[in-house]
């Protein structure tokens, strides 16, 4: 159950009062898009902008004057100011939607409590404003399955958990997904890390366990395929992977990318994680513990029944060469 600091009051009625209805003769559904200007947000916004007759797009974002909300506009997006942290804004921002995807973000301030309250609210204003469709950027419950807390999945349960709880009280229809490691950790957080002159560590806490992957950029054709019979994944939680690999597989397959460099296997362990002094290690390291306890199901059928074209880890790198290749000469 909730805690008290983000328990509300679902047993309250809401109100329809934001002037949304839904009729498949209206012509195209109003989407709403959280965090479009970020990866996943953005990689939904532009592949549904490719569907100007089914659906508008309403990207919102802090920072309306950003080069990227200018390029998803100059795309036909709608951009909207609105925080997740002031709910008239939210209310405004959702103003005659049809469907919301909403994603929210840990590591700007690294507290959880804050991150829940802010996907509540975003819940919340989806309900006032009847909004017939939500679908949410999901977790497991880390730290009930193994026991130590990680931050930012744990806060995206709670969120979960509360859609569950209004969903069944308001009748308000949502999809959840859950995603796997994103392949664009490994020109950010995860990036190989330089040990001498043209060799570099991939560390990875696997401890002789695969893990499920796949790119942001492919979560898009997800949606549109959810959105193309959306009463078929009402009520669902869609656990998503576009493979599963090894180290020594992700390791081979960063060798056959670049012949002038080498990759190696550290194998560095979750406790060794746990001890690096960077903000968010106990978090990360926690959440290579849950990947390796077997409870983090993902579904590469499913997955590929939604975005058949979905890529491997080997056709990612081809494609995002020069992004790792900027991100290695940071890490010089």
């Amino acid at each position: 159950m909730f805690k008290n600091w983000f328990r509300r009051d679902s047993s309250e009625k809401y109100k329809m009062g934001c002037g949304s209805s839904f009729d498949a003769s209206d012509g195209p559904r109003t989407v709403v898009i959280f965090g479009s200007t970020g990866l996943l947000g953005g990689a939904i916004a532009r592949r549904l902008l490719q569907e100007p007759f089914l659906y508008k797009v309403r990207c919102v974002t802090r920072r309306s004057s950003s080069e990227k909300a200018r390029q998803l506009a100059e795309h036909g997006a709608v951009i909207v100011n609105a925080d997740l942290g002031e709910t008239k804004s939210l209310e405004k921002a959702l103003e005659g939607a049809d469907i919301m995807f909403l994603t929210t973000h840990y590591w700007d301030e690294r507290n959880k409590e804050k991150e829940v309250i802010k996907g509540l609210n975003a819940i919340d204003a989806a309900i006032q404003c009847g909004v017939k469709h939500i679908i949410f950027n999901g977790s497991e419950n880390v730290k009930k399955i193994i026991g130590k807390e990680c931050n930012h999945l744990d806060s995206k349960s709670a969120i979960e958990e509360y859609i569950r709880e209004v969903g069944n009280k308001t009748g308000i229809n949502f999809t959840i997904l859950r995603l796997p490691f994103w392949l664009e950790n490994f020109y950010s957080v995860f990036k190989p890390h330089k040990l001498k002159h043209a060799v570099y560590a991939v560390a990875l806490p696997l401890e002789g366990c695969e893990l499920d992957m796949m790119s942001v950029e492919d979560v898009g054709e997800v949606i549109a395929s959810i959105l193309r019979r959306p009463r078929q994944y009402y009520g669902k939680t869609l656990n998503l992977s576009a493979e599963a690999l090894s180290m020594e597989n992700i390791v081979d397959t960063f060798n056959r990318h670049f012949d002038n460099r080498k990759f190696t296997d550290p194998k560095i362990r979750v406790k060794d994680m746990e001890k690096f002094q960077f903000p968010g290690a106990k978090d990360l390291a926690a959440m290579f513990e849950f990947y390796q306890s077997g409870e983090a199901v993902r579904d590469i059928k499913l997955t590929r029944k939604l975005n058949p074209h979905a890529m491997t880890f080997d056709r990612w790198l081809s494609e995002n060469r020069d992004k790792v290749e900027e991100a290695l000469r940071e890490a010089n």
